[in-house]
Parts: structure tokens; sequence; C-alpha cells
């Protein structure tokens, strides 16, 4: 067989191709982790990313899009990717998915370890500046109805120009004849929403005023749908991941049967515009135990999800076993990365063989890779993740 590029690659292993090795990705890491690491042998050759990033700000691997959303800073590592041989990451179409204008970010007061503001997205927040640990959020843009037609108005107009990067028609240009997979990274239809509403407003409105949730989410499926049509007329998607978060460690937020009443019908109108123009790789990002919206997920047009926190329980060879066709990403345990050598052989030997033979999965940690994991260890870990995928292949 010749040799293929990334793109591929990786459509290859997301359509269960037999012979074709899985890719070498890894999901990403927090900075403390890597400027660890900095110290403990690995050689910083790049600037990305650039010293001085805060502790609590995440560094991109292969398997997250990049760049991901219009506006918001990231970086994606070079120094590990480069000396570990991963293959070519998955590149993103960066867009504007949320409010448009953003709030201006204002700060509201501070003192010497924390900031009170107003976010981009027009949260209150309290944060550390170390950016150690996840904000304090205190209010929220929508309250009710009015509120809700106001930022309509305001930030979720029809004109999708501005949603796009600039220059946009000379960008797509350059994405045509891709050697790497190409996609863009959403928000979704939980998702977007909790930012709007606030966690407990949001879970409290699909009872008080349901019709509020359902024009919110038609809202927003009108503006992606035209934005998703104004990128597939432009350039050929390999796929679209839909950030989600719609779990914690005891199972979902919402019921199934509240997924299905306000979720799944504006999902279907995104999926089934995706797939008639070729798109049949459409990942739901979510940490937490999801278990219970896995069948509705399917039903919704999602093909695969990612990235399976272990903490949580979920166990990719279950999931797998009772989901034989859905894509897997991630699903490796990153405490055990810390515990050594043994604890890592034991969680490859359990997880790898099985999936690897089937197909339709991608290994790699099930999230950022944390600070108590070290340069050797996560070494190691990478060196038998590989020897695994050469050993094991779709049949």
């Amino acid at each position: 067989m010749l040799e293929m590029n990334t793109h591929e690659h990786y459509y290859a292993v997301m359509h269960f191709e037999p012979g074709v090795r899985t890719l070498l990705w890894e999901f990403g890491y927090w900075m403390a982790t890597v400027e660890r690491w900095y110290q403990e042998g690995l050689r910083r050759t790049s600037y990305s990313p650039p010293p001085g990033l805060p502790a609590g700000h995440a560094l991109f691997g292969e398997a997250l899009p990049f760049p991901m959303h219009l506006g918001l800073v990231n970086y994606r590592d070079i120094d590990i990717h480069n000396l570990l041989g991963f293959d070519e990451g998955a590149v993103g179409i960066p867009l504007n998915w949320r409010c448009l204008p953003p709030f201006k970010e204002t700060i509201l007061e501070e003192d010497e370890t924390t900031r009170l503001m107003i976010n981009s997205t027009g949260v209150t927040v309290r944060v550390r500046k170390a950016m150690d640990s996840l904000p304090q959020c205190l209010s929220w843009p929508v309250r009710d109805r009015t509120s809700w037609e106001q930022i309509k108005e305001e930030r979720f107009t029809p004109d999708i120009t501005a949603r796009f990067p600039n220059p946009w028609e000379q960008l797509a240009r350059t994405y045509r004849d891709l050697d790497y997979p190409l996609g863009v990274a959403m928000g979704g239809f939980f998702s977007i929403p909790r930012e709007l509403l606030g966690f407990e407003r949001q879970l409290t409105m699909y009872y008080d005023d349901p019709q509020l949730m359902h024009d919110i989410n038609n809202h927003l499926a009108n503006i992606w749908l035209a934005m998703l049509e104004e990128v597939v007329s432009k350039v050929n998607l390999d796929f679209v991941y839909i950030w989600e978060d719609i779990a914690f460690k005891n199972g979902p937020f919402i019921s199934p049967r509240l997924f299905e009443g306000f979720i799944t019908p504006y999902y279907q109108r995104v999926t089934g515009f995706l797939k008639t123009h070729g798109v049949d790789i459409i990942f739901v990002d979510t940490d937490g135990d999801c278990r219970l919206l896995i069948p509705g997920f399917l039903k919704a047009g999602v093909t695969g999800l990612y990235p399976f926190e272990v903490q949580a329980g979920m166990d990719v060879v279950e999931v797998r076993k009772r989901y034989p066709q859905l894509l897997i990403q991630g699903g490796l345990d990153k405490t055990k990365i810390a515990q050594g050598k043994q604890a890592i052989d034991a969680e490859l030997e359990a997880k790898l063989p099985p999936l690897l033979l089937q197909g339709g999965y991608i290994p790699f940690c099930d999230h950022l890779v944390p600070p108590d994991v070290s340069w050797n260890n996560f070494c190691y870990y990478r060196e038998r993740v590989k020897q695994y995928i050469e050993c094991y292949q779709p049949q």
C-alpha cells in the first residue's frame, strides 16, 4: 500500500478501512505540564507556546482542531510534536459561533490574586490571575425573553460576514488540495445557551419557558447553517466537531427526554445538512459521563464522541461493544500515566488491542495531560502507544 498523508489516514481511520494504522495524535496539555517538561528534558526549539503563559492555559495537541475559534487566542504544541514524531494535526477554520460583536472585556475590580470582570461572552466572572482554576461565574447576559431579544438583535444578527476570517475568499483557496484533515469546531445547542443563560437558569428554563429555549436554538441553528453553507461552498470539509460539555462525573446535565425535545431537532438540521454535503465525521466534545445520551446523539446524526473521561466512568471498550459504529477518540486514563510504566502498560493492554483491531479509533489521553505526569512517563506512554498502533490494525 502506498504511504498515506495525514488527510488520507484520517479519512480511512474514521471509515473503519482495514489495514490502515490509526493516527499518532495527542489531545493537549496544560501549560503547567509543559513547563515541568522543559525542566525535565523537553527541548524548547519553538515559540509555540510563547514563554510566560499562565499555568492553566491549554496547549493544543494534534487532535484539537487548530486554530479553533475566531477571536480566541490558542496555541498548538510544536516541540513535543516534533520530538515524538506525531502525525500532522487537524486544522480548523476559525469562525465565530458566539456573540458578535463580543462584549467588551471590562475589569470591575481586582485584588492581588483575582479579577472581577465582564468577559467577551457577557458573563460576569471572578478569575484567578494565574488561570490555575475555573472562573467563578456570577451573572449572565440573558435573564428572560426581553434580554434574549436584545442579544439576538445586537449580537446574533443574520449578517454572517464578520463571523469569518478576513480575507475569507483568499484563505478558502489555501484550504484546497490539503494533506491534513480540515474541519470546523462549532458551538453546540446545549453549550452556547449555557453561556448565555448560565447553568441553573438554562436548566429551569426548559420547564419555565420552553418556547424561549426553542427560540434560542432555532435562531442559533439558522445562523450556524448559513455559516456552514458558506463554508461548504468554498472548501471540502472532512469533519465537524461540536463542543457541548453536557455531562459531569455522575451523568448528563439533562435527561434523554429533554435532550430529544430541546436538542435533537436542531442537531438533525445541522447533521442532515452536513451529510447531504458529504461530511459524515461529526464528533461531539463532551466531558463527564454522557452514556445515557449516546442513543440521543446517534439519533441526532452525530457519528463520534471524545475525549471519554475515565474518572467519570467512560470506558471506551464497553462503549464500543454497545455502539460498534461509534467513532471514538481518546479514552486513555491520564491518571495512569502519572503512576509509571506498570500502570501505563495495564491501561494500554486493556484498551488498545480491541479498539485498534476494530478501527474507527484514535488513542490519546482522556483530556489535557496534567502536571503530575513526568516527561519520562509521558515519553514511555507515547512510545508504547506507537508500538500498539504498529502491531494492531483493523482487519
